[in-house]
């Protein structure tokens, strides 16, 4: 007996702690999404005036549905990877329920991409609060590794591999280490004295490659989908809402998900996307809601907003208004 009302103390603690935390983050996690114009079409679209692509009508069937959100998540893949510059930005959430939602912990994070030629930039920053992070590490849920960190990754066409640079708590010893934080004015901050550096192998990004650029490690197509719907945005724009099996989730994402949760028992439940693509044919955003549990104890939601840019807005797809960019991507 006394030992619940120990743990349910503790509990009440936590969740007082990081309720303060969460008032804090609110205003880092506002990303909105302005209308802009669209990238010009592709100059292989010249000749039959815009993508080969109908969108199905009011009467059309779940299958025909299904078949145009793939379709068009293909083209518009391509039409990326196809791009001598593009860039896309990414603002994410995990927040993990623990005992059943007694305790909810948001960890928030920034993602940084650009490829220019056969070159490719890439940051990832996931940045708790210090409140956050310390009830995350001392509870055992996740390791610093994958819960508050920095890293940096490059490539071009000179190298098989890409090249990791990883700042997180600890990752040099006791206390040596340190993951990102945000400043005063909201700005990322980042030590990158000791890093830990990897090779990773080399995603498909570049017109040069061969195979396929793939926006999600998911896959799409008409036999993962399960539900889909289709409508048109009056600033020209498809938008697509569908839904992914999530008993069809590829191996090897499967087993990342347990290796950086810490949980070997994962599994994801429910897989909700949202994509959006210009009439032009190319990737605008991609939100992705992704939800895993393991056992009864944990939960935890995935929320991945992306947003993709291209040559039409020039600032997006230069590597000097990335923080740390210029400075730590490179071989």
């Amino acid at each position: 007996m006394a030992k619940r009302v120990r743990n349910a103390i503790v509990a009440l603690i936590l969740v007082i702690t990081l309720i303060t935390a969460i008032a804090v983050l609110i205003d880092l996690l506002n990303f909105d999404i302005p209308e802009r114009e669209a990238p010009d079409m592709p100059l292989y679209y010249e000749g039959n005036g815009g993508i080969d692509l109908d969108m199905p009508g009011e009467g059309a069937s779940e299958e025909e549905v299904k078949a145009f959100v793939v379709d068009l998540y293909n083209l518009a893949c391509a039409n990326f990877k196809a791009e001598e510059k593009a860039a896309f930005e990414v603002r994410y959430t995990t927040t993990m329920y623990i005992a059943n939602g007694l305790i909810k912990i948001p960890i928030p994070g920034s993602r940084y991409s650009v490829k220019d030629g056969d070159k490719r930039y890439y940051l990832d920053f996931t940045i708790p609060s210090q409140d956050m992070i310390d009830s995350v590490v001392d509870m055992n849920l996740a390791p610093p590794k994958s819960s508050h960190y920095s890293e940096a990754v490059y490539t071009d066409a000179t190298m098989d591999y890409m090249v990791s640079r990883k700042a997180y708590k600890d990752c040099a010893g006791f206390g040596l280490g340190s993951g990102p934080v945000f400043d005063e004015n909201g700005a990322i901050v980042a030590d990158w004295d000791y890093v830990e550096t990897t090779e990773l192998n080399k995603i498909v990004y570049a017109a040069y490659q061969d195979g396929e650029f793939r926006h999600t490690d998911h896959e799409v197509s008409m036999d993962t989908i399960l539900t889909a719907s289709v409508s048109y945005s009056e600033y020209g724009y498809y938008i697509c809402e569908f839904t992914l099996d999530p008993n069809k989730v590829p191996e090897a994402l499967l087993n990342n998900l347990r290796e950086s949760s810490g949980q070997p028992s994962a599994v994801y439940t429910e897989l909700k996307q949202t994509m959006t693509v210009w009439d032009t044919g190319y990737l605008r955003t991609y939100h992705a809601l992704d939800y895993w549990e393991a056992g009864s104890f944990m939960r935890s939601e995935l929320d991945f907003e992306t947003i993709y840019y291209y040559e039409n807005e020039p600032e997006k797809v230069d590597i000097n208004n990335y923080p740390y960019m210029a400075e730590m991507c490179h071989a």
